[in-house]
């Protein structure tokens, strides 16, 4: 595993949160995976659907970022374009999934990876079911504003919608999740 220090970070480098745009574009991706994988993994999967999937997502956007590192503007702010990516690369595979299941038949894993059970433990089980069940928009600004904890506007820049589009969306997924969940497990809803 590649951490911080072993990849050739200087010392200080993963104690302290350097400016992006102070370093060099491995060493930036660097600390934006050390920063941000997990909660990438857990909004990809969550998309869709398939923990294994959804590590190739992340780590595609990852890639994506240090390609065209040279072509973000506001390199402090990368974070934002490895949302983007990651949504995006989360819908291209969806789009594709039916041609892939009807060519491959259902891929079947003996066993959990670890990253899997974690996340698996992360959300229960009718929460990530009821998320999984919203139309796509709403499912996606659903999980950057509330899981990831993005603002209104940087949600609305990493999908590429208006800011009132991110208030709509977020209306009608949360109460589909309140009323989805108010059913599976009565009085828990009513928060």
């Amino acid at each position: 595993m590649v951490t911080s220090r072993s990849a050739g970070v200087p010392p200080g480098l993963g104690d302290e949160k350097p400016a992006l745009s102070s370093l060099d574009a491995e060493t930036a991706v660097e600390v934006l995976f050390d920063r941000h994988q997990l909660r990438m993994l857990r909004v990809a999967t969550v998309l869709v659907g398939d923990p294994v999937v959804a590590e190739d997502v992340v780590q595609d956007a990852f890639l994506a970022v240090h390609a065209s590192w040279h072509r973000i503007r506001d390199k402090d702010e990368a974070v934002g374009y490895l949302h983007r990516s990651v949504v995006n690369a989360a819908r291209s595979r969806l789009r594709r999934r039916p041609v892939v299941l009807r060519l491959a038949g259902l891929r079947h894993h003996d066993q959990m990876s670890a990253e899997e059970s974690v996340l698996r433990a992360d959300l229960p089980r009718p929460l990530t079911a009821a998320i999984m069940a919203l139309p796509r928009r709403e499912r996606e600004v659903v999980l950057l504003r509330h899981y990831l904890d993005l603002s209104e506007k940087e949600t609305a820049e990493a999908l590429g919608l208006r800011p009132g589009s991110v208030k709509g969306y977020t209306s009608r997924g949360l109460a589909k999740l309140r009323a989805v969940l108010a059913t599976t497990h009565p009085g828990e809803g009513e928060r």
